[in-house]
């Protein structure tokens, strides 16, 4: 059985109260995720032409250097 599963067969023998607790804090974690991905997605692609190359070549570039 899932771990989903289980966490739904729990939720079923849940009271009205408790049921009221569990959906306030899935609320919240959502709301959470939802924030995070918004304030992520506004940064998104904030760095390009900031650097003179492509990201892999440079790293490229680094290793190169690097070894003897």
């Amino acid at each position: 059985m899932s771990r989903t599963e289980v966490i739904i067969q729990e939720i079923n023998t849940l009271n009205s109260d408790e049921l009221e607790v569990v959906y306030r804090e899935l609320l919240k974690r959502l709301n959470r995720i939802g924030r995070i991905k918004t304030t992520l997605t506004k940064f998104r692609g904030k760095g390009e032409n900031v650097w003179a190359q492509d990201a892999q070549e440079h790293i490229n570039k680094l290793r190169e250097d690097d070894r003897f």
